[in-house]
């Protein structure tokens, strides 16, 4: 079973300004408490040990807030704020488990890990994303979508884009990587994206799975979506 979840922390929310001038994106407050600190404490009660943060921009932002936390072991690893998605993983590839989930610092949704865990393994596959069916059109850009998954649950295209209109749900992260997988990436020059190229690539090799849901998440792009997610946390009445 996953024990270890990754999360992707290090870019500069710019469309978050002026909120993230001197903040890192996930830790812009939320009824008074940072996003990231949410995201940690819905992955506590799914059973996660222990959490690798990838930081960069205001790292000590995030650090300093963390490091003495007692309730779940946290680590983090510091990549350039010119470092790509892909290029951050890499760059913590001797921290990373065997088997990890890999999340994006500014999507909100609760997993279910043990179900998820159960279709990656049975697909033998390298990576495993969470797919959002987008029916009502309420995805991050709307009724627009970025992946298309066939029946077998195999991806066949990813589009950021978002041009494809054949495309059928939206990407949000959520990803079950194995850690082998990466090796073919790990050069030290390279500055890759998860997206365009560690995913483009498994899905090449036909090692891309998609866990797909019609549960709704809540990405924090924009204030406009961070206020929908501070209006979801009032309604659901969650305490950290």
């Amino acid at each position: 079973m996953i024990k270890q979840a990754v999360i992707l922390a290090g870019g500069m929310g710019k469309r978050l300004l002026p909120l993230t001038k001197d903040l890192p994106k996930p830790m812009v407050l939320v009824n008074n408490i940072p996003f990231l600190s949410y995201l940690i404490f819905s992955l506590k009660k799914k059973g996660i040990k222990k959490i690798l943060i990838l930081v960069g921009y205001k790292y000590k932002k995030i650090v300093n807030y963390y490091n003495k936390n007692r309730d779940i072991r946290i680590e983090f690893c510091y990549s350039s704020i010119k470092s790509d998605t892909g290029k951050r993983v890499i760059d913590a590839y001797k921290f990373l488990d065997n088997e990890f989930l890999l999340l994006y610092g500014d999507n909100f949704w609760k997993p279910n890990i043990q179900k998820m865990y159960k279709k990656f393994r049975m697909n033998n596959a390298a990576i495993s994303t969470t797919v959002f069916n987008n029916k009502f059109g309420t995805g991050e850009y709307g009724a627009q979508n970025n992946i298309y998954v066939k029946k077998n649950s195999f991806v066949e295209r990813y589009d950021k884009s978002r041009k494809d209109k054949k495309l059928n749900g939206v990407d949000i992260g959520f990803f079950m990587v194995k850690k082998n997988f990466l090796r073919q990436f790990n050069k030290k020059n390279n500055n890759y994206s998860f997206e365009k190229d560690i995913l483009v690539k498994s899905i090449k090799l036909k090692k891309l799975i998609a866990y797909k849901t019609n549960q709704q998440y809540f990405p924090i792009t924009n204030i406009k979506m961070l206020k929908k997610f501070e209006n979801y946390i009032k309604d659901q009445a969650i305490k950290i």
